[in-house]
């Protein structure tokens, strides 16, 4: 493997994102590496629980406000790592993680290897299969 410049850990909120975030921080303590955490917010879930909300109950401001919240819980979960970057996109998480990845050109992607989305995982394939395959750098996948 190269030299590590820049670990991209896109998370998702879960126990195993978390796992991911932790072992990112220690890679970059040895590397002295960037860490960049993206969340992309997935639209097809959001639109899909819009859908099952009235109106007035469900605004679209919330989709963007629970981002941030999900970034807000991973800086305390890493702490302070210097130059930690936190980024906020929108769309198909596999395909976003995938094109962020070569914008912030990644040494490395560590993520957890199982996400929120078990019955999705099973129906669609997961995020870090899609990743592996398609990744121009290497995929570290956590438990």
């Amino acid at each position: 493997m190269n030299e590590l410049k820049s670990i991209l850990v896109p998370i998702d909120g879960s126990v195993h994102s978390e796992h991911a975030m932790r072992e990112a921080a220690y890679l970059a303590g040895l590397s002295k590496a960037k860490v960049v955490v993206l969340y992309v917010i997935d639209l097809n879930t959001a639109v899909s629980a819009f859908e099952r909300l009235s109106l007035n109950a469900y605004i679209p401001e919330d989709i963007d406000q629970q981002g941030k919240k999900v970034l807000e819980k991973a800086k305390q979960t890493i702490g302070d790592v210097s130059g930690t970057e936190y980024i906020l996109k929108i769309g198909d998480p596999a395909k976003m993680i995938l094109k962020y990845s070569k914008e912030c050109k990644a040494d490395l992607i560590v993520m957890g290897s199982r996400g929120l989305g078990a019955i999705k995982q099973i129906i669609m394939g997961s995020v870090s299969q899609y990743l592996v395959t398609h990744a121009d750098c290497p995929v570290l996948t956590v438990r």
